[in-house]
């Protein structure tokens, strides 16, 4: 009889033993869950790192660092119109196929007016401090070398602005639809090489430093860089001086297969610009970005070439 008690209270003992084992793991199992859960909200929701690509913030910011970025008050577009602060640097999702995030510095909002002279940045027609190039030091390059020094005025669409294409310059040709591509799917760039009004079929570019090949089959990532196509047009314009034709640049676009003469803005836009004045890729080049693409704000570089650094403008 004590043999048969003995092995009951065994039994009883391993079940006992079973189910505080199931019950550590559910416990277990259960915080790991919700400090999963927490980790994942803070890191889509309040703040994450992100590593710098391009030389577009140097020298406060190089390729490589690491910076803590603020995510919780653009969490929404309504909360995002109120932080988008100017002179304010900002991670945001550029347009375009593989572009991906840039830290830019916020130079201008829906409705303002941006320009860049002599290497001085312009707001609303006034100088501003700190968005300057130092040209004691780096000299400055004529508006037909870059537009990192000399830009006509832009005004930064709003919503409810109309623009229509006909009578545009290329530059604002091509900031339209920079623009009209974030605010609606489909919408392409097409370019024509023309002979008095005929298209010139079939033309291919060769002999050029930013592109070789078809005029049809021109990369994404150039179609939105207004300055590739008036490097283009000139390098058009030197092969009509060594032959008979004499090609022009023409554009359209196209929302799938209509055509289209114009569009209202319904969103509110950014002017960006990076503090490495003449390196910097940033909306001299590819015109406004929808406010909605900002991700959050840096506020202090982690690490950087080894060493913890200082917090970010």
């Amino acid at each position: 009889m004590p043999a048969k008690k003995s092995r009951f209270s065994s039994l009883i003992n391993k079940l006992r033993y079973s189910a505080d084992t199931r019950m550590v793991l559910y416990r277990g199992v259960k915080r790991f869950a919700i400090i999963l859960a927490v980790g994942l909200v803070f890191k889509f929701f309040v703040c994450d790192s992100v590593r710098v690509e391009g030389s577009q913030m140097e020298p406060g910011v190089k390729a490589g660092d690491r910076v803590l970025l603020m995510k919780a008050p653009y969490a929404t577009p309504q909360l995002n119109k109120f932080f988008a602060i100017r002179n304010k640097l900002t991670v945001a999702s550029l347009p375009g196929k593989g572009a991906g995030m840039t830290i830019l510095r916020i130079a201008a909002v829906s409705g303002d007016t941006a320009s860049v002279d002599a290497g001085r940045f312009y707001f609303n027609g006034y100088a501003v401090r700190g968005l300057e190039k130092d040209t004691a030091r780096y000299g400055v390059l004529p508006a037909e070398y870059s537009p990192a020094d000399f830009m006509a005025l832009y005004r930064v669409p709003a919503p409810g602005d109309t623009i229509t294409f006909d009578g545009l310059t290329l530059r604002d040709l091509v900031f339209a639809y920079t623009v009209l591509r974030q605010e609606k799917s489909g919408v392409r760039l097409r370019a024509f090489a023309m002979a008095g009004d005929s298209i010139i079929g079939g033309y291919r570019i060769k002999d050029f430093s930013l592109y070789s090949g078809s005029i049809d089959s021109i990369p994404e990532e150039l179609s939105a860089d207004w300055f590739f196509w008036d490097r283009l047009r000139e390098y058009m314009r030197m092969q009509g001086e060594e032959t008979d034709v004499k090609p022009q640049l023409a554009f359209s676009l196209f929302r799938g297969a209509k055509e289209l003469t114009g569009f209202r803005v319904n969103e509110r836009y950014l002017f960006l610009m990076g503090d490495n004045w003449s390196g910097a890729k940033d909306s001299r080049y590819f015109g406004a970005v929808r406010l909605d693409r900002v991700v959050g704000r840096p506020v202090i570089t982690l690490w950087g070439n080894g060493k913890f650094l200082g917090g970010l403008r």
